[in-house]
């Protein structure tokens, strides 16, 4: 009798979406958090566009890691997006 050769551990799917969705998040936020205020303002859209895009991409790729994925791009976004306004003294809007 021969003994089964053990599989090896495969990394789960959904990580290599949600981390090349979160790397790409990484390197938005820092550009644009370099840009100062008005690149937080663009974050913010940007971070608003990825998510919905990860979101509409479920369906079709029937893979519902993208939901996971787009959620975690928006809290962790618009989360990074405050803290950087915040270090940058808040935002300053001149009439």
């Amino acid at each position: 009798m021969t003994e089964p050769t053990p599989q090896p551990n495969k990394r789960p799917v959904y990580m290599g979406i949600t981390g090349i969705n979160l790397m790409v998040m990484f390197g938005y936020t820092l550009l644009c958090g370099l840009a100062g205020e008005e690149g937080l303002i663009v974050q913010i859209f940007m971070v608003v566009i990825h998510a919905a895009v990860c979101v509409l991409v479920a369906p079709f790729a029937r893979k519902w890691e993208w939901v996971l994925a787009g959620l975690l791009v928006l809290i962790i976004g618009v989360s990074s997006c405050f803290g950087l306004l915040e270090l940058q003294g808040g935002l300053h809007i001149n009439h």
